[in-house]
């Protein structure tokens, strides 16, 4: 019984990884360098570390 519910939730959140990555058209780049204008990014934010740097948050087009 304890094996079937192991498979049961392994199965369940391998279906939802699927799902979620077939959604996801975007890949996000975190960081102080601009990516490159062939990678169709726009910038969706900013993030600042420990140090108080800040640092630019990108989402691009695969």
């Amino acid at each position: 019984m304890r094996r079937l519910i192991v498979v049961l939730l392994s199965l369940v959140a391998f279906v939802v990884v699927l799902a979620s990555a077939a959604k996801a058209d975007l890949t996000i780049h975190v960081g102080t360098r601009t990516p490159p204008a062939e990678a169709h990014c726009h910038r969706v934010g900013t993030r600042s570390t420990d140090e108080g740097r800040v640092l630019s948050v990108y989402a691009c087009r695969p």
